[in-house]
């Protein structure tokens, strides 16, 4: 990894109280039950307005489908680092039936390719790091990004990537649940809500509501959240017409409520806070956030955090530097 990176996780550890660090590994799973369960009551009030509300009320679902599928994403990135549940098994159980398999996912294939991303940031190795490394410098570079994101090109090519069979077939091998199990999920649970857009007559709802968050918008917000956490200001940086090795970084991000709730769920804005402490589940990363702020952690590294995600994204792409972050300090704390 970078020096710079490397000076990051240095630093943190010597202000870390290790006795602090430890008390936060163990996971909850009250907090568990109570995330799956307001994951899933959204579920049932948006197709509820979605199937027997009025037409114009259908911007609600969409809206609020799209923040479900991309918070039932990073559901499953904190199951592949096993933080659900203390039994492994018990994780991928429960990841695979209600976070991974209805978005057509299963979270033993994430986590053959998301490992990398911790070992590898910043690197071609990274096999997670497709969206942190698209160019968006400019109006045309960025257009171009959002078309294959919101065409649903790009998420038709992850999802055979990613998902398909060679592949689901090399993470069978490794799947602490069934093999059986994701699939069986995700065919029941689609086939049923299909079933219910045809019954109420809006059968075409099933591709608005469900299949265009997934396959396009979920990707959108990925590559927006993703290059706002990881890309360097700089990038891409040539000299003597070569491309230079991205500088592997990470930026915390202390969001407004609708944002966090669209991009950030699952405390997955505490992103350097992840990566420096990759053990500890996500609803101790507050606190973790808290501490290291405390101890100076940020005076030490202010362009670690940032106000916003979709602001930064923006910045990256006018092709403007943008290290003061001091006035976020308070929004952090605030969190």
């Amino acid at each position: 990894m970078d020096a710079q990176f490397n000076e990051c996780m240095k630093v943190a550890r010597k202000l870390v109280d290790p006795s602090f660090l430890e008390s936060l590994k163990q996971p909850q799973p009250r907090a568990i039950i109570v995330a799956t369960a307001m994951i899933w009551f959204q579920i049932v009030v948006s197709w509820a307005i979605a199937l027997l509300g009025p037409w114009w009320l259908l911007w609600l679902p969409f809206l609020i489908n799209c923040a479900v599928t991309q918070g039932m994403l990073l559901w499953v990135h904190e199951a592949s680092h096993f933080h659900l549940y203390s039994d492994r098994r018990k994780n991928d159980i429960w990841c695979d039936m209600f976070f991974a398999a209805p978005v057509g996912m299963s979270v033993a294939a994430y986590r053959l390719r998301h490992m990398s991303h911790h070992a590898h940031l910043g690197t071609e190795k990274d096999a997670d790091g497709y969206p942190y490394r698209e160019p968006i410098k400019g109006f045309r570079a960025l257009a171009w990004v959002m078309v294959k994101a919101l065409s649903g090109g790009m998420g038709v090519w992850l999802a055979a990537d990613k998902y398909g069979g060679s592949a689901r077939k090399q993470a069978s091998g490794n799947s602490l649940s069934p093999s059986w199990l994701a699939p069986m999920v995700t065919i029941v649970f689609n086939g049923l809500l299909f079933a219910l857009c045809i019954v109420t007559g809006r059968w075409y709802l099933y591709i608005l509501l469900w299949g265009y968050p997934i396959a396009a918008v979920a990707i959108a917000l990925n590559i927006v959240r993703t290059i706002a956490e990881h890309q360097p200001e700089d990038y891409p940086l040539y000299k003597g017409g070569r491309e230079q090795a991205m500088m592997p970084l990470a930026r915390t991000t202390a969001p407004n409520w609708f944002e966090k709730w669209l991009m950030y769920q699952a405390n997955f804005n505490y992103h350097i806070e992840h990566h420096l402490f990759p053990a500890i589940p996500q609803h101790n990363l507050a606190k973790l956030h808290r501490h290291l702020f405390e101890r100076g952690f940020y005076e030490h590294f202010p362009g670690c955090l940032q106000r916003s995600g979709f602001a930064k994204f923006i910045r990256l792409s006018r092709n403007r530097k943008n290290d003061d972050f001091s006035d976020s300090v308070q929004d952090a704390l605030a969190l």
